[in-house]
């Protein structure tokens, strides 16, 4: 199969395979550059790109501290009063998702001091 190439085709094969080389180093030097935008310094720490899964977390966002929706949901009870304040209401004002706030009661609610249930999907702080 090679044995049958006419010498000006094997030519023309160098030519781009050169062509090839010269445009994948350039990607490389791209790739560098795009990770040295990133992060600053570390260019010499990865020397090839890495890429996240789809899945990963996204930029930009942080994870809360623990034990920051508790202070939260007891802040916003303390400030509902007696009358409580049903969980739609804390979704919006805390702009936590209503399910998040459904399981925190479920779970970590029951064991709160203070926290009571008052009526459907409504909490009171008790003090």
């Amino acid at each position: 199969m090679l044995l049958d190439i006419s010498s000006a085709t094997l030519r023309k094969m160098v030519k781009l395979s050169e062509r090839k080389e010269a445009l994948m180093s350039q990607i490389q030097e791209l790739d560098r550059q795009m990770i040295a935008l990133q992060e600053p310094g570390s260019v010499e720490s990865r020397p090839s790109v890495h890429f996240q899964r789809a899945g990963g977390m996204k930029t930009g966002k942080f994870r809360t501290q623990r034990g920051a929706l508790k202070e939260k949901i007891v802040g916003a009870l303390r400030a509902a009063g007696a009358r409580g304040m049903t969980i739609r209401e804390m979704s919006a004002k805390l702009k936590v998702k209503p399910a998040n706030l459904y399981v925190w009661f479920n779970g970590t609610g029951r064991k709160t001091k203070g926290v009571k249930k008052i009526g459907p999907a409504k909490y009171q702080l008790k003090t």
